[in-house]
């Protein structure tokens, strides 16, 4: 299979329009005839955006749990409790907004679950008690969940499918932004040394304000939505077919200047897969509401996309498992390895082994130290900055390798990274590997996204994304919970787990049609 063959929308058919005028033409022949212009890279932006808003809040407790462990009193298991709170609201809520947004449309979802999610982080910053800040950062990413997949159905439907992928790399280059935006930002504000003293028990020091750092983006993506019509692949699915011909106007107009009826263009095929019946809207009873969602995502785990969609899932939970889980912990492994006094090399796990002595040893002395060195920014802004090329890359060759390619040989360098990460001692050889193990599977969190867009047809594109990017998330959890567990006492054994599970992983991607 082609790289181009296989990455077809399954609903893209043949040009039929000659044949029968009175049917329409077909939205994608539609973009090809507008052509690429300022609407597609305003979409791009803004979910661009979204995304960056994403990785900010949830990666950005990277630094928040290390610099705010006195306030909160933390061990490295309530570090982890911490972390994983935003992904397992995410977690949550995925399946609700992806059905939300196959239901109501993307646009809706996405707009008002990022201003809910923003709000909410903007209060976790005045929280200063340990269990309830974890209970609001849950709340945040239980909205930004809406986001965090929506997103690629949203981006994707405004591209033909021959430029898809790319569309969604792009995009996902954000992340790569943000991974260096988070410590960027981070490096900038807890270099600053001071405190507001709001009540006697609660203090404003620096790392609350870089909460409100975080959350800008998604405030000016926001922004930017508005501007934005609602995908016209979607208003057809849910028969509105003269809104979804006013957008595609609005397309073309913003575009080129052109109406599409100076495209010979004077009607749009509609879908026939979607009852257009809104279940959350006309029912009263909650039961009524579960049984419709339950029958219209019951598709996806039947013939024919249960073994697809099921090899999906299980891959984008290695994803995350590694990049977000590990990634989770990289500030803190790497802010470890530069308080390293020794002056012999030592392996990561030797280091750790030396570090928890060393806190022991303040503990005794009651002594609690929230600093970050200057080499875990640094380091951290090399991963990001990697993580970027790493986009740009992909970006030049997906189309040429192939999804199945860039993801199965992305895992499997990656996991021999894990491997090596077990035995090295040069610093810098160090940084290379786990680099390159969050890297290469962080870019094909896209790439898988972009692929299940393309597996399934647009009514059920919101859910499946949605729900893959759910099972995904859970990933993070079980991975951030892990190195919180096991790290310390079985450093080895860690890094073994992790490498394993990446290599499962890039062997199943082989059996994908993508």
């Amino acid at each position: 299979m082609s790289a181009e063959s296989g990455q077809q929308d399954v609903e893209s058919k043949p040009k039929s329009v000659a044949g029968d005028p009175s049917a329409g033409h077909e939205y994608e022949e539609v973009l090809q005839l507008i052509g690429f212009g300022r609407v597609q890279w305003i979409v791009l932006f803004a979910a661009g955006l979204l995304l960056m808003m994403v990785i900010n809040e949830t990666m950005g407790m990277s630094y928040i749990t290390i610099v705010s462990q006195c306030d909160f009193n933390m061990n490295s298991v309530d570090k982890a409790i911490m972390s994983a709170a935003s992904f397992i609201g995410i977690f949550c809520s995925s399946y609700f907004w992806g059905y939300l947004s196959d239901t109501i449309g993307r646009r809706p979802v996405l707009i008002y679950t990022t201003i809910a999610g923003n709000v909410l982080s903007l209060c976790s910053t005045v929280i200063p008690s340990y269990w309830f800040y974890v209970f609001i950062r849950f709340g945040v990413g239980f909205f930004i969940a809406g986001a965090s997949s929506t997103t690629y159905a949203y981006l994707g439907e405004f591209f033909t499918p021959r430029h898809r992928p790319i569309a969604i790399n792009y995009a996902s280059l954000f992340v790569g932004i943000s991974t260096v935006y988070v410590p960027a930002t981070a490096w900038l504000i807890l270099s600053m040394d001071w405190s507001v003293s709001i009540t006697e028990d609660f203090s404003f020091r620096p790392w609350r304000l870089l909460t409100i750092c975080y959350l800008l983006p998604g405030v000016i993506g926001t922004l930017m939505l508005w501007s934005l019509p609602e995908s016209p692949k979607i208003l057809m699915s849910l028969h509105k077919t003269e809104e979804a011909f006013a957008a595609v106007d609005w397309i073309a107009v913003t575009n080129s200047g052109k109406h599409l009826h100076e495209f010979k263009v004077h009607k749009l095929k509609t879908e026939d897969h979607s009852d257009g019946e809104n279940i959350l809207l006309i029912s009263k009873s909650a039961f009524t509401t579960i049984k419709k969602m339950w029958k219209e995502t019951l598709p996806l785990l039947q013939r024919p996309h249960l073994v697809n969609f099921v090899i999906s899932c299980t891959i984008m939970c290695g994803l995350f498992f590694s990049s977000s889980g590990m990634g989770l912990w990289y500030p803190e492994i790497q802010n470890r390895l530069g308080s390293n006094e020794a002056e012999d090399s030592m392996t990561v796990c030797q280091v750790i082994d030396a570090s928890i002595d060393q806190m022991e040893a303040n503990a005794t002395n009651k002594i609690c130290d929230d600093h970050i060195n200057t080499k875990s920014y640094i380091d951290t802004i090399t991963y990001g900055s990697a993580l970027i090329v790493g986009y740009i890359v992909m970006g030049l060759i997906i189309n040429t390798i192939g999804r199945k390619a860039s993801i199965s040989i992305g895992l499997t360098l990656a996991g021999a990274c894990a491997v090596a990460l077990i035995f090295i001692k040069d610093e810098v050889v160090i940084v290379v590997c786990f680099c390159l193990y969050l890297v290469l599977p962080g870019l094909c969190v896209s790439i898988l996204s972009g692929a299940v867009v393309d597996l399934v047809p647009t009514h059920l594109r919101g859910k499946a994304v949605c729900i893959c990017l759910m099972l995904g998330r859970t990933g993070s959890v079980f991975g951030s919970n892990i190195i919180g567990v096991l790290l310390e006492s079985y450093c080895s054994l860690t890094f073994g787990v992790f490498s394993g599970f990446v290599l499962v992983c890039a062997s199943l991607t082989l059996l994908l049609p993508i």
